[in-house]
Formats: structure tokens, C-alpha cells, sequence
């Protein structure tokens, strides 16, 4: 085969001006076959695929459609999301997240908001499949690692496909059309149904996982990469979706004993919860100047200090009242929202602001995986799996760490999964679950006896947290997807 490839360009004859010599091969204007790459990757694996990967990881942080305000990057399209919940406040309803948060029909097909997030995501998959496309069937070595990360950075946007344009598994879902699924840089496809895009993603996590063991590779050696507990923390979000306890419990553990520790209550109450050299960050973007968002960032949105600074002008994320109220007195997370309304200096703070994300500035991190999850995710699947011994002890290690007042549950059944399902609401909050979270519950929203939300509506679990797939940027382009094939509104 003599396709020509053009997306690495200019990148790519550099490459081989500087080892031509090495593989006995002579650039060619500025066209590369992919048999040629091929042969780097094998000789030279980093030259050709760290740059690609690196980009397509940045992504995660600068990502977006159109350069809206508040479609840049990961951490924010995940906000957007929370605040379609009852745990996030938007004390203003001039911000830019208002539709989001009262739920402005951004699910219909109409919406840019559903658009945004089709896209961004298949850009992910898309990014991904170049490199897979690009990694000869043959290789060793570290060309492998680059094909592990590409395979869990392409199931991480499957994963979050489904979650957003498809009732949820369990649910409902199970029997739908999923989304399409591109195996490979490739034209239109229809929807593909729902089991085989989570067997897909499946399977491509535990190939990835496998591939870094064979690999020997370092999974604490850098919080910015994607290593196996970034491809477990996935499997094990993917699995307790599908009903698949035990694989889930086991991926969940196997973060669990990577490494990590948790954060201790200075941490937890001062860091911000932006720096990736926490000792709970599994995956995050260090802030750099060259990737920087300014005042467009996650930080911007959620740090009351960094609000300030301009750009929301006194609009702040607060957590609900009620959620607030379930927080223990002897738990230290409560430390990170606002009792009742504080002034420091010219500026006052709504009752229950969050605290958990100020920061000075807009220049901070984004954790993006953390260890906390791990426990909650594998309590869950312990509990839904019927071992609820296993279940309180797992929910008992993290919440007696914030909680000194805690003792270990003694609740089966229902009972021990809203406990748990409690537990995430506070520990993960404004951390981009919520909604996902939900969906898995099979929880709608009820603001109506909340104090502090500015405003109240109920939505009931099912379509309403299922969004259309976008009418501009592909019914209209995609012959293989008609109306007859979208979700109903």
C-alpha cells in the first residue's frame, strides 16, 4: 500500500532529514508513505509518536470546536456537565454555563452545546486512530506503550460517547444504537449497536493494560502521560457501567494499589485541588505558558480568587445546601465550601461558595483522575457485586481518612449504594462526575427544596440526560444516520 500520509508535514521531514542516514532512506519533498513510517516507528518509535501523542494528550487541555469561553478543554466541558446536576450551584444566572445549568435545550440537535461535545470527543478518537493506524502490526518495544496509550485515550472518548448520546447501559441502553464506532481513520458509519461499542472499549482497555505490563512500564512515572492506571480507572468506570462487577472491582483495585496515596486534610482543605503533584493525581495537565487558557481555563470558572481577577465578575460555583448539610461536622471536606456568606476585602462570597478549587491565578493545573475515585468505583462494584463486607471496608478506607467521626457502615443492599453514591456526591464534587454518576444511578434532578439554587426545576432520570446526536456537524453530513436513528427528544 503507497498511501501518502500529509498530517505529520513539515514535522515528519524534519524527522527524517535528521536519520536518513540511520534507515538508509531519503526524504521526499513533503510527502511520507506510510510504509516509510512504518519502518521509523520500528527503528524509532519516539521520533514519530511522542509528538503525536503529546498533541493529541493537549488536547484534553486546550481542546474545543468553535473558541467559545466555555468549551476549552476537558475539565471544562466536564463543568458544564456537573452543572446539569443538584450538587452545583451557579449563583448567577448571567454566566456563561446559564444553559447548561437551566438546561436550555442544549440536548437538542439544534444545540451548539450537543455539537461541542460530539465533536470534541470524536476528535479525541480521531487523534487516536492515526497513531493506531500508523503502528505496524510487528512492532516492540516502546512503540507498543504508544499504541497502550492510544487505545485508552480512544475508549476514555467511547466511554464518554455513550455516557452523553445513549441511555444509560443498565437502564435502557443496552439494547440501543450506541454511536458509531471508527476502528481506524476512516468515512461515515452508521450507529453501531451499544454491546458491541462496550465490548470494543473493553477489550482495547485490557489489550492496553496488558501492553504496558509486557512493557514493564512506570505508571507513577509522569502524571501528564497515560499509563495502566489511567487505562484501569477507565476499564473500571466502562465495567460497573455494564454491569460487570467483578472486572470493575478488580480495575479499581489495581489503581488502588499502584501507588497512590491519599491526600492528607491540609491537602485536601488547601491545595486547590489543581497541582499534579499531589500525591492522588493520576492523570493531569501541568500548567505551561505555551498551552496556557488564561481566563478561559477550569480555574478561571471555579476559584473564587481567580474569579475576581475579571473574567466572571463575582459569579461563583457553589455546592447545594442540602448536599452540604449531609456533610458531617467532624468531616474536613466541609472546609472546602463557604458556611454563610464571607466578605475578603471589596469582595463578598455567597453562602456555600466552594473554596475546594482557589487558586491565585488562572496558571494552575487540572487533575483530570485522582485516587478517590478508585475506592468509590470499586465500593460500588463490590456493593452492586453482593459483597458488601468488601464494599463497607473499601468505602471505610477513604472516608474515615476525611472524616474522623466515621465508622464503618454496617448497610446492605440499597442502602449501602446511597451511601456510597452520598460519599461520591461529596468527595468527587466539581470534579466532573456528576452527571455520569446519575446516569448510573439512575438519578434525575430535584432542586425544589434546595435554599441556594437560582433555579429550580426537575428533570426525571432517562432522555432527559440523553442528548441528540448534532444535526450540523453530522445528520447533515452523515448518510448512514437519518432522523429515524435519533434519539428522541
Amino acid at each position: 500500500m503507497k498511501n501518502i500520509v500529509y498530517y505529520i508535514a513539515i514535522a515528519t521531514v524534519l524527522l527524517f532529514a535528521s536519520c536518513a542516514s540511520e534507515l538508509d532512506t531519503e526524504p521526499s519533498g513533503s510527502q511520507v508513505s506510510d510504509e516509510q513510517l512504518g519502518e521509523l516507528i520500528k527503528e524509532n518509535a519516539d521520533l514519530v509518536l511522542a509528538p503525536m501523542m503529546q498533541g493529541a494528550v493537549n488536547y484534553m487541555h486546550t481542546g474545543n470546536r468553535q473558541a467559545t469561553t466555555n468549551d476549552r478543554g476537558f475539565m471544562v466541558w466536564n463543568l458544564g456537565m456537573d452543572l446539569q446536576g443538584n450538587d452545583m450551584v451557579l449563583t448567577k444566572l448571567t454566566n456563561w454555563f446559564a444553559d447548561e445549568y437551566m438546561f436550555e435545550s442544549i440536548r437538542a440537535q439544534t444545540n451548539a452545546y450537543t455539537a461541542d461535545r460530539w465533536y470534541c470527543y470524536y476528535k479525541i478518537v480521531y487523534q487516536s486512530n492515526q497513531i493506531l493506524d500508523l503502528i505496524p502490526d510487528d512492532v516492540t518495544g516502546k512503540a507498543l506503550v504508544y499504541k497502550a496509550q492510544a487505545l485508552t485515550y480512544r475508549a476514555l472518548a467511547y466511554y464518554y460517547l455513550m455516557c452523553v448520546y445513549q441511555d444509560d447501559y443498565m437502564h435502557g441502553g443496552k439494547d440501543k444504537a450506541g454511536v458509531p464506532l471508527y476502528l481506524t481513520v476512516e468515512g461515515a458509519k452508521g450507529r453501531t449497536p451499544s454491546t458491541e461499542v462496550y465490548s470494543t472499549i473493553t477489550t482495547d482497555l485490557q489489550n492496553a493494560i496488558a501492553l504496558f505490563e509486557q512493557e514493564g512500564y512506570d505508571p507513577k512515572s509522569s502524571t501528564a502521560d497515560i499509563d495502566q492506571t489511567v487505562a484501569n480507572m477507565v476499564l473500571a468506570r466502562v465495567a460497573l457501567t455494564t454491569g460487570d462487577y467483578t472486572t470493575a472491582a478488580n480495575a479499581a483495585g489495581a489503581v488502588i494499589s499502584a501507588g497512590y496515596s491519599l491526600m492528607n486534610e491540609e491537602q485536601y482543605t488547601t491545595s486547590g485541588f489543581q497541582s499534579t503533584s499531589l500525591p492522588e493525581t493520576i492523570w493531569g495537565y501541568t500548567w505551561a505558558a505555551s498551552t496556557s487558557l488564561g481566563n478561559r481555563s477550569f480555574a478561571s470558572f471555579m476559584s473564587i480568587t481567580a474569579v475576581d481577577n475579571a473574567n466572571n465578575k463575582g459569579i461563583y460555583m457553589a455546592i447545594d445546601d442540602q448536599l452540604y448539610n449531609q456533610i458531617a461536622a467532624t468531616d474536613y471536606r466541609k472546609k472546602n465550601f463557604n458556611a454563610t456568606e464571607t466578605t475578603v476585602g471589596e469582595f463578598t462570597y455567597p453562602a456555600y461558595s466552594n473554596v475546594k478549587f482557589n487558586t491565585p491565578t488562572y496558571e494552575a493545573d487540572e487533575i483530570y483522575m485522582r485516587l478517590s475515585e478508585a475506592y468509590l468505583l470499586k465500593a460500588e462494584a463490590e456493593a452492586r457485586g453482593g459483597n458488601s463486607s468488601a464494599a463497607q471496608q473499601t468505602l471505610y478506607d477513604l472516608v474515615s481518612k476525611r472524616d474522623s467521626g466515621y465508622a464503618k457502615s454496617s448497610n446492605t443492599g440499597e442502602a449501602l449504594l446511597k451511601e456510597i453514591f452520598l460519599q461520591s456526591r461529596i468527595e468527587l464534587w466539581g470534579e466532573g462526575h456528576e452527571f455520569f454518576t446519575n446516569k448510573r444511578f439512575n438519578v434525575g434532578v430535584d432542586r425544589t427544596a434546595s435554599s441556594n439554587h437560582t433555579h429550580k426545576l426537575v428533570k426525571a432520570a432517562g432522555k432527559e440526560f440523553t442528548y441528540q446526536i448534532p444535526l450540523s456537524i453530522e445528520l447533515n453530513s452523515n448518510p448512514y444516520i437519518n432522523a429515524a436513528d435519533q434519539n428522541p427528544l
